[in-house]
Formats: C-alpha cells, structure tokens, sequence
C-alpha cells in the first residue's frame, strides 16, 4: 500500500497540462483507450479511467483496480496579427494521471482519480519584440489538475449513479511585450499566479434490461471560478497606457460547466460502437479579471474574451480480437468557443477534426492500452478588440498526441 501511495503521488506531481488541444482550452484525453476511441467510453466497458468519463461505470468494477498513464501532445500553428506572422516553437507537452477504484459492497463503489481537465501552452518564435501580438502574448501557460473523489451506487440491475466533489488546482502565467509606445516606451511583463477551487459532478448509466445490446451514460460537471493570488512582474518598468507595473496582484478566471452524453450499442460481443456528445458552456468565460493589491483605486485590467456555448461530437470503436488483444478507433468534431471578434494570441486554432487509432493488451492482472491521434485544425480570421480591431488570422494548426495507459487488478 505504502508503494501505491507513492506511486499516486509521483504522479500527481508530475508536470501537469500545459498544450491547449480541445475546444477552448479544454482536454478530454484522460486514457489511451478513451483516446484511441474519441472520447466515446461513456456507456460501454467500464476501467478505472471512467472516474474522469462517466465514474456511475465504476459499479462495474470489482475488487480494487488502479490506472496510470500519460499523454504526451506535440502542436502546431501560426498566428498573423496585421499580416505579420508567428509559429509556435517545437514542444512536447507531458499530462499524467491515475485512477484507483474500490469495489466497497455489491451496492457501493468508491474511486479516485487525478487528471488534467483544462490546460493551455505554447510560446511564439523571435522576434516577439516587434510582433504586434505580443501585446496579447507570446507566452502562455495554464495548468490545471484535479482530484476527484467519488462514490458509485448500484441503484438496480438496470441503472447506477455516482456524484463526485472535483479540488482543482490552477497555475497560470501569461508574459507579453508592450511595443504601441515606441521602442524607448517599450519592454516586457508577466502576469503569474494559483489557485484551488472545487467544483462537483453527477452521472449515471443506464443497461435496459429490455434492450441488452444497448446502454444510454450522462454526466454533469459545474462550473468552476478560479480566484487566482500572483504578481505582476514588469523588471521596474512602468506601462500607465495600459495599466501595468509590477505589484502583487489577484485575479479569477470562470471555467465552464457541462453535459456529456454517449449511448452505446453493441452488434456482437465482440464489437462494441458508441456516439456521443459534449455541450459546454463556454460563455461563463468571458473575460480574466486581474486587479492589483497594493491599491484600492487602480482600474481592473478586463482581458475580455466573450467564448461561445459549444458542441463536440465523438464516434468510437472497440473490436475484442480475443481476450487478449483489443483494436479501436475514433472521430471528433470539435467545435471552437473563440468569438471571431474577440481573438488574441492563446489558442490559435478554431473548429478541429481528431481521427484516432489504438490497441489494447490485457493478460491475467495486468493491462497495456496504447493510442494516437492527430488534429486537423481548421483556419479562422477575425479581429482584435484589445489591439482596436487589428486583423488576426490563425492557420496550420495541428496536433499530434500519443497516449499509454497501464492498469492492474489487485
């Protein structure tokens, strides 16, 4: 126990999500098979993973199982602000996790799980000096982590249920280079700070009785308002056109809820098909609001973003070759929250195609999933309120991202 304790906690502290890949800045990778599937696990075989998916599937699971992985996510693309472009530097970004459950009773089931739900990195090739997006940023990096103990009821043979509390831990920091005053006016900042909040959720899955090859899951999460404690960090300069000097700061920043669906069905016992959806809310993140502590009567810096309501669609496949070995396959639209009108240097990428491949391996006590899957993201030109409606326009955008997941029944 005292090795699976440390284990759990290596990886909990391992360099949490950092690259932005789903709508927004949202993740949905949280195992090799829920990727190499399209995020479509929510009404079929339950894992240890379905604590960050659907965590009612946990009723399903017997005697005490444990899953740890990692998702490894390299990205592309290239922003022009007023005709001038930028291309993101060559990254790898690591997102760990673990997943251990505990069958307590025929009834009841207890889980925990740690894994990256929001994430956003990347910084812009030189020169950043004399790039108008700068202004915005050429930097950026948000990480988040959660915990989330949960407990699973059996209600009857047909239906389960699981609420869960979610303890979020945020750090962000953000640096930019000021240029609108002239060289001699002009130098850099960074914005940083964290934070813990807690948020919760609500699933269930449904098996019918009367209709076996088929299975309807649900889950809601709520929203989550970061109040963030930091610094502003200006190396003794002063920037009064936009309010900033160096001085402790705090800040907050609302992450949306949602609703995610996914009905399965199964052709054969081998062969197991679902579709699912995930509806977020996007537009409580409108803006990032950061005021200094040092004085009461300094204007609140408003970094507006006005994100849309959105959906992703997913599609999935499992075939069981044999007990063994397993082969699956996925597709995701992924529809983009960013207000064409509002756009800025963060995310630079709108609606995104994901096609994914994977394969699982799985022998006594022990399991193997593997996953890849690559993002087509889709070109999107707008403007920028901040920098008085100057033209932005991202392109390239793409993705790559592999995954594996170990498991062990104990």
């Amino acid at each position: 126990m005292k090795k699976l304790t440390a284990l759990l906690l290596a990886v909990s502290f391992m360099s949490v999500s950092a690259a932005s890949y789903g709508a927004g800045f949202a993740l949905y990778e949280y195992s090799a098979r829920g990727t190499a599937m399209g995020g479509a696990t929510m009404a079929n075989t339950a894992e240890a993973a379905s604590l960050a998916v659907n965590p009612a599937l946990i009723t399903e699971l017997d005697g005490t199982q444990l899953q740890v992985g990692l998702t490894m996510v390299t990205a592309d693309a290239t922003t022009s602000v007023a005709g001038d472009s930028r291309s993101l530097k060559n990254d790898i970004w690591y997102l760990p996790n673990f997943f251990i459950t505990k069958k307590w009773s025929d009834q009841i089931s207890l889980g925990l799980g740690g894994f990256s739900r929001y994430g956003l990195g990347g910084e812009y090739n030189s020169p950043v000096e004399t790039w108008l997006g700068s202004n915005l940023a050429y930097k950026v990096k948000l990480e988040t982590f959660s915990f989330t103990p949960t407990i699973a009821v059996k209600a009857n043979d047909e239906i389960s249920i699981a609420m869960g509390l979610e303890a979020m831990v945020i750090g962000f920091s953000q640096s930019s280079y000021f240029n609108l005053a002239g060289p001699a006016n002009g130098g850099n900042f960074e914005i940083s700070g964290s934070g813990v909040s807690w948020g919760g959720n609500f699933s269930f899955i449904y098996r019918p009785e009367w209709a076996e090859k088929w299975a309807l899951g649900a889950m809601y999460r709520s929203k989550v308002k970061q109040n963030l404690n930091g610094r502003i960090e200006t190396n003794g300069k002063t920037f009064p056109a936009i309010n900033i000097h160096g001085a402790n700061a705090e800040g907050s920043i609302s992450l949306p809820d949602s609703i995610s669906a996914g009905l399965s069905f199964k052709p054969t016992e081998q062969w197991t098909l679902e579709a699912g959806i995930v509806g977020t809310f996007w537009s409580a993140y409108d803006q990032i609001l950061i005021q200094y502590k040092d004085s009461e009567t300094s204007p609140v810096i408003r970094n507006q973003k006005k994100y849309k309501d959105v959906y992703r669609l997913n599609f999935g496949t499992e075939y069981k070759l044999n007990p063994t070995w397993a082969l699956r396959a996925g597709y995701v639209f992924d529809k983009s929250p960013i207000n064409p009108k509002e756009m800025d240097t963060l995310v630079p990428v709108d609606d995104r195609h994901i096609a994914s491949v994977g394969l699982g391996y799985q022998k006594d006590a022990w399991s193997v999933d593997l996953a890849y899957a690559h993002i087509f993201g889709k070109d999107l030109s707008g403007y920028s309120h901040q920098l008085s409606n100057t033209p932005i326009e991202y392109t390239d955008g793409k993705s790559d991202i592999f995954g594996i997941t170990v498991g062990y029944k104990f």
